[in-house]
């Protein structure tokens, strides 16, 4: 058991951050989490700060509450995040901007403003991608940008961070029963993709854990996905055909 050990979670409210919440609780770890929404279950969390990281300065105001509280923490999982589905013609400024906000630019921001206090407490960083962030995934293109940004971002601080001894693991999602698609900025209706039902949010919560504990710099949830992925790289042609019949782009 982490003894003294603080996590701070984003989007800990729903979906995978309160799965991520309750399995590092349950391993003894101090989880507060950080959402728009309060949980429904108030004794899901051992502290909630109210955070809006659609807001560009969002990050920033969270980072501020935590030195304010005199919180420390020892691990950041960076969580939140918000889906579009649509064509980039589809797609408006605003939704692309939203999206991006949350997905990316807060990410970077809030690890940055806790980058020293990690440092000094040999703590470290999880960053939630996504399978769309190692393949472009067609009407999600704005989602897959976000992700591909993020996983950049990831793994080249896990280089940077190292010679600090600052580890950052990188998580790559694929699609999970969660609810993500109906919170999703949406103009159009998303396929079903075979398989969802046997990727739960707890039992990725559950290999999360245990890809930390083990010291890993990554995972892929779930792990039939490296299919999905050969597919892409080595028949990208086919692949295409089938996201415009699967997403009905004619």
């Amino acid at each position: 058991m982490p003894e003294g050990k603080t996590v701070l979670i984003t989007g800990a409210t729903s979906g995978l951050g309160a799965a991520l919440a309750a399995r590092f609780r349950r391993d003894g770890w101090r989880v507060i989490g950080a959402a728009r929404r309060e949980p429904a279950d108030p004794d899901a969390l051992d502290c909630f700060l109210p955070a809006d990281l659609s807001d560009p300065d969002g990050a920033a105001a969270l980072a501020a509450e935590l030195q304010r509280r005199n919180f420390t923490v020892d691990l950041l999982i960076n969580n939140a995040g918000v889906g579009a589905y649509a064509t980039w013609d589809e797609l408006d400024s605003a939704a692309l901007r939203r999206l991006m906000e949350v997905d990316f630019f807060a990410p970077v921001a809030l690890t940055k403003a806790l980058l020293p206090a990690l440092r000094a407490r040999g703590g470290g960083v999880i960053n939630i991608a996504s399978v769309a962030g190692l393949a472009w995934v067609p009407c999600m293109g704005a989602y897959s940008a976000a992700k591909f940004a993020l996983t950049a971002f990831s793994r080249t601080l896990a280089v940077e961070e190292s010679v600090h001894g600052l580890r950052v693991m990188t998580v790559y999602p694929g699609r999970i029963s969660t609810g993500f698609s109906s919170r999703s900025h949406s103009c159009r209706p998303v396929p079903e993709t075979p398989g969802n039902a046997a990727a739960s949010a707890a039992e990725f919560a559950e290999r999360v854990w245990r890809a930390w504990m083990r010291g890993r710099r990554s995972l892929l949830y779930p792990w039939w996905y490296c299919f999905f992925l050969w597919f892409v790289k080595l028949c990208p042609g086919l692949y295409a055909r089938e996201n415009i019949r699967r997403w009905k782009l004619r």
